[in-house]
């Protein structure tokens, strides 16, 4: 007599799957914590007496928290490249901590370079997610990384809008400029 191994989802989800991985972006908490400790302060050493001096005091608190919670978002957000979908998590993100977005419905990807010399902290990736049907268009931005930018071009078959895009995403272009993909290889008029 032999055994018929039952299924269940745990099961299907040990399945090793073609997944390539990118961290979040570090970016400095100095500007969040400083607002909040200087409010922080207002109240330990009662200068609140004015009304004035406690609503700038509630407004760092408040500024302070929002600059540190951003900057939670960047570190912990995480971007996978499976075969089919891109997705992105992230666990401090309060609405919809998890996109999946399909290959097929990745319209536009774009590299925006802020400064001659660049280097990878100067850039930024831009990619524009839409679904069928919808006509809002979603964008996740991050800090440029020269393998993600590849692969989601590669995987969503994006074509280059300019001959002067990068084909080499190792080297970013030596001057300020938008570099488009996109799935038509030309811009809408």
């Amino acid at each position: 007599m032999t055994e018929v191994a039952e299924y269940t989802p745990a099961a299907v989800e040990e399945q090793p799957r073609n997944v390539i991985a990118f961290s979040g972006t570090h970016r400095s908490m100095a500007v969040g914590i400083a607002m909040f400790a200087a409010a922080v302060l207002a109240f330990s050493m009662d200068l609140t007496h004015v009304f004035f001096a406690r609503a700038v005091a509630w407004t760092f608190v408040f500024w302070g928290a929002l600059l540190i919670y951003g900057s939670l978002i960047d570190v912990y957000q995480s971007y996978e490249i499976t075969d089919d979908t891109l997705i992105i998590r992230n666990p401090v993100r309060f609405l919809l901590p998890t996109k999946q977005w399909a290959w097929a419905n990745i319209q536009r990807l774009d590299v925006v370079v802020r400064r001659p010399d660049a280097e990878y902290e100067d850039a930024t990736l831009k990619i524009y997610y839409q679904e069928p049907g919808e006509l809002n268009i979603e964008r996740e931005d991050r800090v440029y990384h020269p393998e993600l930018a590849r692969l989601i071009i590669e995987r969503a078959g994006l074509q280059p809008v300019e001959k002067t895009n990068p084909q080499d995403f190792a080297h970013l272009p030596q001057g300020k400029g938008a570099y488009i993909w996109n799935k038509t290889g030309r811009m809408a008029s």
